[in-house]
This record gives structure tokens, sequence and C-alpha cells, in this order.
């Protein structure tokens, strides 16, 4: 089980939890009021861009957690789909730092994968 903030979607202008579609708060009027409530609250609100359209990859959502690490609902790591990995299975383990190669020999790059593309969804109805 994940643990974390409660993602949540928007809809006119109440927020539900992404997950089980059930209403969290309504009356929320302004694009501030959203990001006001959601700074109070243990929830995320899904990333958007200038335009106020959300950031969606494969038709789903895209959240930030902790500023720098954006995943999807259903937790998979966007880091990882954008190198290529296949997603984890009970967490994410640690990393192991790789020696150099002790006989000076460069190490070989790795290849370029394709890229899933981020698509804007519908702008929300909120400014």
């Amino acid at each position: 089980m994940k643990f974390g903030p409660t993602k949540v979607v928007v809809k006119g202008d109440a927020l539900y939890d992404a997950k089980t579609d059930k209403l969290i708060k309504d009356g929320l009027k302004t694009r501030k009021e959203l990001e006001d409530y959601a700074a109070h609250h243990y929830i995320t609100l899904p990333v958007v861009d200038n335009a106020g359209k959300s950031w969606q990859l494969d038709g789903k959502p895209v959240y930030c957690l902790r500023g720098s690490k954006f995943e999807t609902l259903d937790g998979e790591n966007l880091e990882r789909v954008f190198r290529g990995e296949p997603p984890l299975e009970g967490g994410t383990p640690a990393e192991t730092p790789q020696a150099a190669p002790s006989d000076g020999a460069q190490r070989e790059r790795p290849t370029m994968q394709p890229v899933p593309r981020l698509s804007p969804g519908a702008a929300s109805s909120t400014s």
C-alpha cells in the first residue's frame, strides 16, 4: 500500500478523491482557493500548465509530490516511465552507486528509449 497525500481531481468548483470519486470539498471558485485548500490539507492537485490544462500521461492525471517527484494516479513514477523501465512491484529499491571503470575505459552510453508524451487534458473550469 502506498502512503502519501490523497490525489484529487477538480470537477467544476469541487474536489473529488481521484480513486473513489467521493466529494472532498465544494464551493472552491478560483484556482487560488483550490491551491490554498490543498496546501492546508493532505491532498495533491493534478499538475497544470500556465493555460490551466492538466498534465496527462496516457489519459491519467499527473501529480507532483515533494516538488520534484511526478507520478500518475496509480503511483507510477514518471522518471521510470521516461527512462523506459518497467513499473516496480512493492516499492522503490535503493539505487546502488556504480564505480567508474578502474582501467580508465569509457562506459558505454545508454541507448535512447521512446518517450511517452504528456498531453494536456481538458482545461479546468476554474480560473
